[in-house]
């Protein structure tokens, strides 16, 4: 036998979750050849991966990096996630994909996507079918595996207006949707933490998502709630990140789909408790039928935008809301109220990325930081940064499911058998990385599983890869086997590990040897060639 690529006398992790074997991986063209014994074969190129493990590469199950693709240059601005080991990332989430664009989301879909993004993009597509094939001409550095954004479409139908859609909304949403599907996209992600998504209601949600029954597409969604928020009226109601598990499962029940609870996370200190209660409710909805996993990253913190603590009712008008005297006092006393019965601090949210670079030092820099910088109160300070930013502005807040070194319920939803693993990393090559764009994957293999031994290394594989494409209908990704694609990693399980600090966010992880994407080797010695264009688009079959 006769190979391109040869990975010899390795320990060979297949994705499954099985146990690993010893054996070698032939590589003909971007396809798995064969795996065993492969002593008396020849190859063009022959690599030594003795006392080293090979696994299926790495699927990042939410990413925004589909925003950053379009660029020319993107090689060079996603190779930390190269570097950790990821072949295939799943763009689109949090309701906002860069396609469709449309007459109705003309202006507003690049403010919004601006947050996820530092240049200019031309949006030389309009359907999914022509974004998706734009980026095939250009050449992409990794795989893409595209959803189709409920926010995106929502504002193609009827702008930022708040409220629930109606009828002939709700219709004109699901036909962008099916199209969208029809022209590759896997599926539909809501951002309901967002406008637009924050107005709509379950309704909408199941009418939106009908193509998706019959187009056997995905659902995911950053959720209503992510913080334990009972009700003042009903002190039996069930706490508000539990009610929005349940809002996404009324999808699956409404159309028998795979459902995705996007990183489910546990918002400030008074919400950590719940997470027993919310995981024994997932366990009891998968008990049930429910097609439900969710994914999660490795840390206790996590980007968004700078106004995500604002009021629903300030989001239309932003402006207004910090400027109007009484709608800011209104917006402060909500802030004043919920932030210190959820346990949340200023000092616990970083400033990542500011658009006026004049203020380019407030980055690395937390709100309680600015403030005393500036002499004010920090909720003052924090408001007046959102009207001299704006919603484009990128934080981290650092109490999600933990703080410091304080991560039971971090640790929690990690061990548990169908989280699958994530960056959701906002990564534009400016500003103050999330160090999830470095670390993630090998943070998981060297804390989670060789020094904490929370999960084993078959086991968390298993969720890096062959569940991830399981759940995403990637049927030739995540897993080892002859006639799939030739998507592979190898790291020394010894060292592999992540090297990043909440204050040094940007260094590269130890090791990550070898990654090889469709046959490709793009990643040599832990580098990855940032000239490599090796990646394909992941349509739905």
């Amino acid at each position: 036998m006769t190979f391109d690529l040869i990975l010899h006398d390795a320990t060979i992790f297949d994705g499954t979750g099985a146990p690993p074997v010893s054996g070698s991986i032939g590589v003909l063209g971007d396809r798995i050849a064969a795996v065993g014994d492969l002593g008396d074969a020849a190859a063009a190129w022959a690599i030594d991966c003795a006392g080293k493990a090979i696994a299926p590469g790495f699927i990042d199950m939410h990413s925004h990096s589909d925003w950053v693709i379009p660029h020319a240059d993107h090689g060079a601005v996603l190779a930390p996630l190269l570097e950790q080991g990821i072949t295939t990332i799943v763009g689109g989430n949090c309701g906002c994909s860069p396609a469709p664009y449309v007459a109705g989301n003309r202006k507003l879909l690049p403010l919004v996507g601006r947050m996820l993004h530092d240049h200019d993009l031309d949006y030389r597509w309009s359907s999914m079918g022509e974004f998706l094939a734009a980026l095939e001409q250009q050449g992409l550095a990794l795989n893409l595996a595209q959803l189709v954004g409920h926010g995106t479409i929502r504002a193609a139908v009827n702008g930022i207006k708040p409220g629930p859609a109606n009828a002939e909304e709700i219709a004109a949403m699901a036909d962008l949707a099916r199209a969208a599907l029809d022209e590759g996209a896997l599926g539909l992600s809501t951002g309901l933490g967002y406008a637009p998504g924050v107005f709509a209601d379950t309704d909408e949600l199941v009418g939106t998502t009908a193509p998706l029954k019959e187009r056997r597409g995905v659902y995911t969604s950053h959720a209503r709630s992510y913080i334990a928020l009972g009700s003042l009226d009903d002190p039996t109601q069930q706490p508000s990140n539990l009610r929005a598990v349940d809002e996404t499962a009324a999808v699956f029940r409404a159309h028998g789909i795979p459902v995705q609870h996007s990183h489910l996370i546990f918002v400030g200190d008074t919400t950590w408790p719940t997470t027993d209660l919310v995981l024994e409710h997932l366990d009891r909805l998968v008990e049930e039928g429910v097609d439900i996993a969710w994914d999660a990253f490795p840390y206790v913190g996590g980007n968004t935008t700078l106004v995500v603590f604002m009021p629903p009712w300030t989001l239309p008008n932003l402006r207004d809301a910090v400027t109007n005297p009484e709608q800011r006092q209104r917006a402060a006393g909500t802030l004043n109220w919920v932030l210190p019965h959820l346990g949340m601090r200023w000092e616990d949210t970083q400033i990542m990325w500011v658009p006026d670079r004049r203020v380019a030092h407030y980055e690395g820099m937390t709100i309680a930081e600015i403030a005393r910088d500036r002499g004010n109160d920090p909720t003052e300070t924090y408001l007046d940064l959102v009207g001299e930013l704006g919603s484009q502005a990128r934080i981290i807040n650092w109490n999600y499911s933990g703080r410091d070194d304080e991560e039971t319920s971090l640790r929690k939803v990690l061990q548990h058998s169908r989280t699958c693993v994530e960056t959701d990393t906002i990564l534009t090559g400016n500003g103050f990385d999330n160090p999830a764009s470095y670390g993630t994957f090998p943070r998981v293999l060297g804390r989670y599983v060789r020094e904490l031994k929370l999960i084993t290394l078959a086991n968390a594989v298993r969720r890096m890869t062959g569940f991830s494409a399981d759940r995403m209908g990637l049927r030739d990704r995540g897993r080892i086997a002859t006639g799939l694609a030739a998507d592979l990693v190898v790291f020394d399980p010894e060292t592999v590990g992540d090297t990043t600090t909440r204050r040094a966010p940007n260094r590269s992880p130890s090791g990550i040897e070898t990654v090889v994407l469709n046959g490709h080797v793009v990643v040599r010695d832990g580098k990855f060639d940032r000239a490599a264009r090796a990646g394909q688009v992941l349509r739905r079959r």
